[in-house]
């Protein structure tokens, strides 16, 4: 009898326990070391960097400007001097640069992604004769849309002074 009521004592002890409010805990709080925070900052990183490539290829490799739509911030800042700022001033130019330039390719050689910022270092040729431009896009990332952009791009020379690619 003894051990039955110790049993239902315990039992008890669990129902109630979530009913006392948030200062009872049925099983200590977890502390956070910083692993857990390291890990969600791990898992936005390669959600950003999803986003940025998906929306760098379907634009740039398929040309597929409709993904503006959905991948861009109703309000984006512009830092490359040849774009104006806004969503619709980007696809109209991204749509003209497309129908001026429709074997134009942009492939993806590097990604990193810190925080909201995404890196991408890629190789961009007009045609199949180009040889192109060495490019290094950033992308800020708020709420899981792209909302500002800066670019440093490099035109890919006939003879370099030293035996190493740009890619």
């Amino acid at each position: 009898m003894k051990k039955l009521l110790i049993a239902a004592l315990a039992a008890a002890s669990f129902v109630m326990i979530p009913a006392l409010g948030s200062e009872a805990h049925a099983f200590p709080p977890i502390r956070d070391n910083g692993m857990i925070s390291r890990l969600q900052k791990e898992r936005q990183d390669e959600a950003n960097k999803e986003l940025v490539v998906n929306f760098w290829n379907e634009v740039f490799n398929k040309h597929n400007a409709a993904i503006i739509d959905t991948a861009v911030g109703d309000v984006y800042t512009q830092h490359s001097p040849g774009f104006a700022d806004g969503k619709e001033a980007f696809r109209t130019a991204i749509t003209g640069f497309l129908k001026e330039f429709p074997e134009s390719t942009a492939e993806i050689k590097r990604v990193a992604a810190d925080g909201d910022l995404v890196f991408i270092h890629n190789h961009i040729k007009l045609n199949e004769a180009d040889r192109g431009q060495s490019a290094v896009d950033i992308f800020r990332v708020e709420n899981g849309k792209i909302v500002e952009h800066w670019d440093i791009i490099q035109d890919v020379p006939e003879k370099a002074e030293n035996n190493n690619t740009m890619f």
